[in-house]
């Protein structure tokens, strides 16, 4: 079975509706990812910055718990653990706000893992752009390329972060230049290229990476898919949410089980894979979203 490996943040979420906080869990949006693959049993390799503090104890033994195995990449005592409060509106959609520490010095010989052919590589959000860590990620990034193996990169780019943009949009390019497959929103495509629709997000990745396959999820309204020019849709049963915070988190649990079902690695992606297995992959992709969003959970349900 392909090895998983996944590199991102670990903050924690707290979580307010109407003004008061509900609940906090360990998050980030790759560690969302990564706990849910582990409950399904993937055990895959989370590479990521884990703080001495309490709340960073208290995230690697959950972790471990899930199935997860941590690899700390950078070491800084003096580091505390990341923070973000999810004020949920009406529609049970968050705003953030986040109160990050963010590293110092970046130890590039410690972003390595054993990347093998047939690998699947998963990496996104403001940790696969943050310039404090660019070296260190590139680093794994290409690694990741040498070794033969699937990468999967999901921008999961937020408007707080719309101020960065000028000096992390390289950044960007970069990581889409480098996946077999790049997932985002309708948002995060609007936010990144100001493309409002999937035709003008698929042509703004075409311009950087002519081959990915792009999955583009438009929450309520379902997902879309080009693979090789084939175009497959999914729609997303209606729900009641309470909660839409790592509803695309784990889309990308749901695409990286597929794969691994499927018996896809970047060999075979490229090649060419049928209508009917990318149905399948959305569809599994989108019950693993609306699982999250029935729950104040980041991930979905223990199996």
């Amino acid at each position: 079975m392909a090895k998983i490996h996944t590199a991102g943040e670990t903050v924690f979420d707290i979580i307010f509706e109407n003004g008061t906080p509900t609940g906090g869990n360990p998050g980030g949006s790759v560690l969302n990812t990564s706990v849910s693959l582990g409950r399904l049993g993937l055990a895959p390799r989370f590479l990521t910055d884990i703080c001495s503090d309490m709340l960073g104890e208290n995230i690697k033994k959950f972790l471990a718990d899930n199935g997860v195995e941590a690899v700390s990449v950078i070491e800084d005592s003096g580091m505390k653990t990341s923070v973000a409060l999810a004020f949920l509106d009406e529609h049970k959609n968050a705003r953030y706000q986040f109160y990050k520490s963010r590293p110092g010095k970046c130890h590039d010989e410690l972003f390595r893992t054993d990347f093998k052919p047939g690998d699947i590589f998963l990496f996104g959000s403001f940790y696969g752009i943050m310039p404090e860590i660019r070296s260190g990620m590139k680093r794994l990034i290409d690694s990741a390329k040498d070794n033969g193996v699937l990468t999967v990169y999901d921008p999961n780019f937020r408007a707080p972060h719309l101020p960065d943009l000028p000096r992390v949009m390289p950044f960007i390019e970069e990581n889409i230049a480098a996946a077999g497959i790049v997932k985002g929103s309708d948002e995060d495509f609007n936010l990144i290229f100001k493309a409002s629709t999937f035709d003008e997000a698929v042509k703004a990745v075409r311009q950087i990476n002519p081959d990915a396959t792009l999955f583009y999820t438009k929450g309520a309204a379902g997902c879309v898919c080009n693979h090789q020019g084939n175009i497959v849709e999914c729609d997303a049963p209606p729900i009641k949410p309470v909660s839409t915070i790592g509803a695309g988190d784990n889309f990308n649990a749901g695409i990286v089980y597929g794969l691994v079902k499927h018996n896809i690695n970047l060999n075979s992606l490229q090649q060419g894979i049928g209508s009917e297995v990318i149905k399948d992959i959305m569809t599994t992709a989108t019950k693993l979203a609306q699982e999250v969003c029935m729950s104040q959970a980041n991930y979905i349900a223990k199996r």
